[in-house]
């Protein structure tokens, strides 16, 4: 089985998170869970880790983002959970090839945003012609790690943001009594362009 084949079996870096009743009771608990202890990462790399979350779902005035929500808190509960050993070790050696990208010019120790902020840019926005490439050799080298660990946590945080109670209830359209089924609306003239909630 070549890498590509594999990385979409996984579910790592392509794949999207399936929205199981687990996976929400999952994410119910972690609201909930006052006395929340890590599981996957380590203590160490949350400050890190919390502000990379919160630029790629910073909050405005309207909504809140990944840090008021802690939405980092449920990536590493689904983490644990819900990946197997092996797709918990390619996160995992992912992880630190990102931190190696960014160890070049920064520490983790005081983080430093802007060299963050660039490296989303680079990985997420500037070389999209480059994601099949960093695919196939994930396992190569330092900018195909990177690659595999953003896309992958960013999958897991947005969908930790959906599945959010206040975001689905607040932002998303929520109705928790549907009434009449139309099928095909226009979704701006439906819901003024807001996505329904899960």
């Amino acid at each position: 089985m070549n890498r590509r084949d594999y990385l979409k079996k996984v579910g790592i870096g392509v794949g999207t998170l399936a929205v199981t009743p687990f996976t929400i009771s999952l994410f119910q608990s972690c609201q909930s869970d006052l006395g929340w202890n890590l599981v996957f990462f380590k203590n160490e790399h949350i400050p890190f880790l919390s502000e990379l979350s919160d630029l790629i779902i910073p909050s405005s005035n309207e909504i809140p983002g990944a840090k008021e929500l802690n939405l980092l808190r449920f990536v590493d509960t689904y983490i644990s959970k819900v990946l197997s050993k092996d797709e918990k070790k390619i996160f995992n050696n992912s992880f630190d090839g990102f931190k190696s990208e960014y160890l070049k010019s920064s520490n983790l120790s005081q983080i430093d945003l802007t060299t963050l902020n660039s490296l989303l840019d680079y990985f997420l926005v500037r070389n999209k012609s480059k994601h099949d490439i960093w695919i196939n050799n994930f396992m190569n080298n330092g900018e195909s790690l990177s690659f595999v660990f953003l896309n992958s946590f960013r999958k897991l945080l947005i969908n930790a943001f959906k599945t959010n109670q206040y975001i689905g209830e607040n932002i998303l359209v929520f109705r928790p009594v549907p009434g009449e089924q139309k099928g095909c609306v226009d979704l701006q003239e439906t819901t003024n362009g807001r996505a329904w909630t899960i």
